[in-house]
């Protein structure tokens, strides 16, 4: 059902589609935490524009992974609306707008890459930009590189801690590094950001170097080397000097999302 031309869209603080109407009910003067038994100091949600807390959209078919993964997220300061529908997860992005989208590859209907392509393929840029990270990849490096071709921005490769988990939801939100899948270039998981750094290279996605320049102190040390190898066999001597220079002084740590 559609409610005052939204088209199914909900409404979001700070949006096109946020009336005021000076009725708004005021705010309740008692406080809940939005914290729960599950919280992970220094992993809790990133702050969002427009937003109490971010919203996720977590398409996972197993059920008892999903109850896991919502129980963590919202004891960590997400909230989250669950399904395990491929097509319903795309209806959600279009409605929700949500500030991340958690995507393991097995859905009912649209497996979790075709989900991926649509968001992608859509017209409205606030929908095409909605940050992906696809969860629960079983097939190593040539299951993330479909996936970064897809247009995720992240890979989680299963199994993996809880507190990896809650790192990635937090690096993929905060980051704000575009294109996809610039912010996998700081996975945890080296052969994923060596993956990634790989797509990069031969896809060359419009905007990739500038946004290389600004992560590229952020990088693992032997993945700096590698793209440093890989700009200087390609001839890119103006972006190998800018990046040289933007390097900081030793003993400055990287600082994590």
């Amino acid at each position: 059902m559609e409610h005052d031309g939204l088209n199914g869209r909900e409404p979001r603080l700070g949006s096109r589609h946020t009336t005021v109407t000076g009725m708004e009910p005021a705010l309740s003067r008692s406080f809940r935490s939005p914290y729960g038994p599950l919280r992970f100091e220094g992993l809790e949600a990133p702050p969002v524009v427009g937003r109490r807390c971010p919203l996720v959209v977590l398409a996972e078919y197993s059920d008892p992974n999903a109850e896991l993964m919502r129980l963590l997220a919202e004891s960590n300061g997400y909230e989250v609306r669950r399904t395990r529908d491929g097509m319903e997860a795309w209806r959600l992005a279009r409605a929700l707008e949500p500030d991340l989208m958690a995507v393991g590859p097995r859905l009912i209907g649209l497996n979790g890459m075709e989900v991926i392509r649509r968001v992608r393929a859509e017209q409205d840029p606030a929908i095409r930009r909605i940050p992906i990270l696809m969860t629960d990849l079983l097939y190593g490096q040539q299951a993330a590189r479909e996936a970064f071709e897809s247009g995720a921005d992240d890979c989680l490769q299963a199994p993996y801690e809880i507190p990896v988990m809650l790192r990635a939801w937090r690096r993929v939100v905060a980051g704000g590094w575009r294109p996809a899948p610039l912010v996998a270039l700081l996975n945890e998981d080296l052969r994923i950001a060596q993956m990634a750094l790989s797509y990069l290279f031969e896809a060359r996605p419009a905007g990739w170097l500038e946004g290389l320049d600004e992560i590229f102190w952020r990088l693992d040390p032997g993945l700096r080397s590698c793209a440093l190898d890989a700009l200087s066999s390609q001839g890119a001597e103006e972006v190998l000097s800018r990046l040289r220079g933007d390097w900081p002084s030793a003993g400055g740590g990287t600082a994590g999302v």
